[in-house]
């Protein structure tokens, strides 16, 4: 009995024993708030991940779609190529624009609507005239400059890839 000690009153006393100190578990309702965000962002984020990469796959499809498409133009220019083309094209901006704003443009209004969506006045004024004029001719199209016409419509598919991610 070394540690008891007699007070005033000649009691025996123990000294005094502090507590332990707090263990880490069971978590402080501190932890399992900042726990709850850091897993809810965690989570925000994989679906943010998942979308992006969602996003770049149809992007690619889109850009491997037009490369077959090009690539059967410049082994055979004639005007179903470039009505595929079109039509490609015209899909495309349905995808990114409202239907009834879209569907209706032939033409001249057709060009000027690509011009604008592609910042651009190549399609009116340039090598993407072709896609109004190819119907009027016929057989092989001759005397158009290719390069510079698939080197238009891939700049236009990538600005409507960077504008919107072209409606996906």
């Amino acid at each position: 009995m070394a540690n008891a000690s007699l007070n005033d009153n000649g009691l025996k006393l123990q000294d005094i024993h502090l507590p332990d100190s707090p263990g880490f578990w069971p978590l402080a309702p501190g932890w399992w708030v900042l726990l709850m965000v850091l897993l809810l962002i965690g989570i925000w984020l994989l679906l943010k991940f998942l979308q992006r990469a969602r996003q770049r796959k149809k992007q690619q499809q889109i850009l491997d779609e037009y490369t077959r498409l090009e690539t059967k133009l410049l082994e055979h220019p004639d005007n179903e190529a470039i009505a595929r083309i079109n039509t490609f094209l015209r899909q495309l901006a349905i995808s990114q624009y409202p239907r009834t704003d879209i569907a209706s443009l032939t033409g001249r209004e057709w060009l000027k609507f690509l011009d604008q969506s592609g910042d651009t006045h190549d399609f009116s004024k340039g090598a993407g005239r072709i896609l109004i004029d190819a119907p009027y001719r016929s057989g092989r199209l001759e005397n158009f400059n290719r390069n510079e016409f698939t080197s238009l419509i891939r700049q236009w598919i990538k600005k409507m890839q960077k504008r919107g991610g072209m409606g996906i």
